[in-house]
């Protein structure tokens, strides 16, 4: 499950990243003025996601505890199951103490902060900082039984054992039923990894830095350019915990912008357009070693130079101003991620973590917007200020998590 709902962090950083100052999506603040912005974001229970075929499926691992993934628990499985393949290699291939899945579930809320002031009439500075809190739950379920019986029928089939097969067919006849716990044996003393469980964390996600300038702005038309970093302070992906979700993605982003819009019917509709280009830069990281495209799991680690595919976001819709003080606004979003690339030693593990990194979401938003600032200056009201309310689902993607998120956004002049 490694990696698998961290991706989800990825489109949350892009509902808060920007800190929005504009009123039309081209607009900056005028020289001097200052805003500040909180919003919070809530994903509901994230349990699928869009495959590489952009159908949907569930979150679950499924593992076998047969002899291969059992024999190495210690020194005395070891022994058994070599004298059982030496019995019987076919009961050595068939044996299994059952099949259990691991059914995922993840919650994830941020609060993100940020700050904006002009510096001219054209030209907006600002900086976002998320602060997240994520949880995991992970249930266990046993999906087939074991087959104890099986092989000691095939090791019965033996008319000549020695002494000490003997002793592994009193064994096989005295073997409990295996428990969860054996999973989480397998999990821990075989592939090495953190004890799998419920799981939850709070912290920092990666700050974005950047300026918004405007080009031009006539009557009912604006454009406008932006850039900037996103900065990984973030915390990081740990390689030896399956069920845990990164805050950031490990390395610094840069990014440039387009923002334009026309108005019709006196400003009654709007009709806005924005393109985001990010760059990701490389960066040195320690992953597991992928030995198998369908096998998730892996006992080893190394250090690997990862480079994320860059990522294009592009938005468009429009917002009808019922009055000076609300309207209300549907978006499209759209994003497409390239191919990732890894540089290691271990030439087959690169192209098993590259193989169906790019990435393709489709989501559609409603927002109500609230505004005092034409109360304000009009003095009906004590402070110009924004309230927003927004709904996002994802309705379709290739390899992206599905789920659908809520925000609450206030931002403040000063």
């Amino acid at each position: 499950m490694q990696n698998i709902l961290f991706i989800t962090i990825l489109a949350l950083l892009c509902s808060i990243s920007i800190l929005d100052t504009r009123a039309a999506s081209y607009d900056t603040l005028p020289k001097g003025v200052r805003i500040g912005g909180y919003r919070h974001v809530l994903t509901d229970g994230i349990s699928s996601d869009y495959g590489s075929s952009s159908t949907e499926s569930k979150y679950a691992l499924k593992e076998s505890l047969d002899a291969k993934n059992l024999e190495s628990i210690n020194d005395a499985t070891k022994e058994y199951f070599k004298q059982l393949k030496d019995i019987n290699p076919s009961a050595y291939d068939s044996f299994t103490f059952g099949e259990y899945s691991a059914d995922a579930q993840g919650n994830v809320s941020v609060n993100g902060f940020g700050l904006g002031w002009g510096i001219t009439n054209k030209l907006t500075a600002y900086f976002s900082i998320p602060i997240y809190s994520a949880n995991v739950k992970l249930n266990i379920n046993r999906t087939k039984t074991n087959n104890h019986s099986d092989t000691l029928n095939q090791i019965d089939k033996n008319e000549n054992l020695t002494a000490e097969q003997k002793v592994i067919r009193d064994i096989t006849a005295q073997l409990p039923d295996a428990k969860e716990e054996l999973l989480q044996s397998i999990i821990v003393n075989y592939y090495q990894y953190n004890p799998i469980g419920n799981w939850e964390a709070q912290g920092l996600g990666d700050i974005e830095v950047g300026t918004i300038y405007k080009l031009t702005e006539s009557s009912n038309y604006g454009l406008a350019v932006a850039g900037g970093i996103v900065l990984p302070t973030g915390r990081d992906d740990d390689p030896d915990t399956l069920q845990d979700i990164s805050f950031g993605d490990g390395q610094t982003d840069l990014f440039a912008e387009i923002f334009t819009g026309k108005s019709f019917f006196k400003k009654k509709l709007d009709l806005d357009l924005n393109l985001r280009l990010t760059y990701q830069m490389s960066a040195t990281k320690r992953l597991r070693v992928p030995e198998s495209y369908e096998f998730p799991l892996s006992k080893d680690s190394d250090e690997f130079k990862e480079k994320l595919g860059n990522k294009v976001n592009l938005s468009f819709g429009p917002t009808y101003h019922f009055t000076h003080w609300a309207s209300l606004a549907a978006t499209y979003g759209l994003e497409m991620q390239s191919a990732s690339k890894y540089e290691s030693k271990n030439t087959e593990a690169n192209d098993i973590l590259a193989h169906n990194s790019s990435s393709e979401s489709h989501s559609v938003r409603l927002a109500a917007s609230f505004s005092t600032v034409s109360l304000y200056q009009m003095k009906k009201f004590v402070m110009p200020l924004n309230v927003s309310l927004r709904a996002q689902t994802k309705i379709a993607g290739r390899n992206t998590p599905k789920h659908s998120q809520y925000e609450l956004d206030f931002k403040f002049f000063f």
